[in-house]
């Protein structure tokens, strides 16, 4: 059994971010990570969603959030499993599609959403030892229906951390905001965790942040190195993104991207592009038509990993002026089978009625070892999703949610956060 911290009450705190896509998320995963190891029953609670996961056999809509973190779905020993709180509890308020309307109509109330927050809470809080409260977005969101995160946690009677991303000045504009609503219920700020710091900024940071900080009387309680590879998409977050599954290689959904790059240029160009160890990782897009492309990328792959386990039988001769006529340089690896394994992928683009992958070319790509997706939407339509997309955690990704727990555990001054 772990050694017990005694927490004083309230012992919950309430994490909100400065704005969106700031990793709120992320820091909550590493608080729980940090907390699981120090007490033996730890709560999650999301008091208002926004983006819903069916549970319980589609029984129960709750905050996809709450899925990654109980993950009872999908179990795995790494990740939190939560056994003392329940889904319902976990995520009192979900606001569906049509769910603001109702409340400008009259039937949905303030004080009915409070009494559920509040009902919800006190249960989680009943049966652990501590509890992480994930705000949505930063501390006005939910005004609208008369639930902002500043409302909730005054409500609870809970200390807020906030998350800011990295730096000084703007870090600091962007709290002030915050800190500003939160003194206008009455919430008292326990400490500021500071995201997506760049590892040479590191240092400056830790001086002079909490300097900024002293007159607000707020400690640093965090300074998390920026970690790219948490933010990079994978094959499963493109076929949420597009709503389509994956054409080949489906074990690999996990895999992921570091850049995504639009394929335009001809067979011969692409095939050096491929020879650069920079796009070992890159998910490539290309109009359906583009056999040539498609052909070139799986043979890439082909020739990359090796897979089969008996020689080939074929092969081949080349022919051409000594002088003029050489093979490129890509193509004498494929000859010589080099090989190490490869992380990139393919996104066909189309208008579904008439752009189609061929039957024949179809085949090739179901037996192939790269994932492979298909899309039907324009390329322009497709490169504009992925542009202005941004990955979030999904609870079957068990392997990146505990990365990013592990991460932000090792940056979080969880004395500091349970002192209070």
């Amino acid at each position: 059994m772990s050694v017990l911290i005694r927490a004083q009450p309230p012992a919950a705190v309430y994490v909100a971010a400065t704005r969106q896509h700031v990793g709120k998320t992320s820091t909550c995963l590493g608080l729980l990570k940090g907390l699981t190891s120090r007490l033996d029953r730890i709560g999650f609670f999301k008091p208002v969603g926004q983006e819903s996961i069916a549970v319980e056999g589609g029984t129960l809509h709750v905050d996809k959030d709450v899925a990654v973190a109980k993950d009872e779905m999908y179990p795995c020993p790494e990740v939190f499993q939560l056994d003392t709180c329940n889904y319902a509890d976990m995520s009192p308020v979900v606001m569906m599609p049509g769910y603001t309307k109702r409340f400008l109509e009259g039937s949905i109330t303030v004080e009915s959403q409070l009494r559920k927050i509040q009902s919800c809470f006190d249960r989680i809080m009943a049966t652990n030892e501590f509890t992480v409260v994930e705000g949505t977005g930063h501390t006005g969101v939910g005004s609208i229906v008369g639930c902002n995160n500043a409302q909730i946690a005054s409500e609870l009677g809970i200390d807020m951390i906030l998350i800011a991303n990295g730096g000084l000045g703007s870090a600091f504009d962007d709290l002030a905001l915050n800190y500003a609503m939160c003194q206008a219920h009455n919430v008292k700020i326990r400490g500021v965790i500071l995201n997506k710091v760049r590892p040479d900024r590191i240092a400056m940071v830790k001086e002079y942040f909490p300097k900024a900080l002293k007159h607000w009387k707020v400690p640093l309680v965090g300074v998390v190195p920026n970690l790219s590879s948490l933010s990079h998409p994978s094959m499963l977050d493109f076929e949420g993104l597009f709503q389509t599954r994956i054409l080949s290689s489906r074990a690999r959904r996990f895999q992921q991207y570091n850049k995504t790059t639009l394929v335009t240029a001809g067979l011969r160009r692409f095939l050096t592009k491929l020879s650069a160890p920079e796009y070992d990782h890159t998910m490539f897009v290309t109009h359906v038509s583009r056999n040539d492309i498609i052909l070139g990328l799986l043979s890439h792959a082909q020739n990359f990993e090796l897979t089969e386990k008996r020689p080939y039988g074929g092969g081949l001769i080349l022919t051409g002026s000594p002088a003029r006529d050489q093979p490129q340089d890509y193509l004498l690896k494929i000859i010589q089978n080099a090989h190490r394994p490869y992380g990139g992928g393919l996104i066909l683009t189309g208008s579904p009625a008439r752009d189609q992958p061929q039957d024949y070319l179809l085949k090739i790509i179901q037996n192939a070892h790269v994932p492979v997706l298909y899309v039907p939407i324009t390329t322009f339509k497709a490169m504009e999703k992925i542009t202005h997309f941004t990955a979030k955690f999904n609870p079957t990704d068990k392997q990146k949610v505990h990365a990013c727990g592990e991460h932000y555990a090792s940056h979080i001054d969880f004395e500091a956060i349970l002192a209070n």
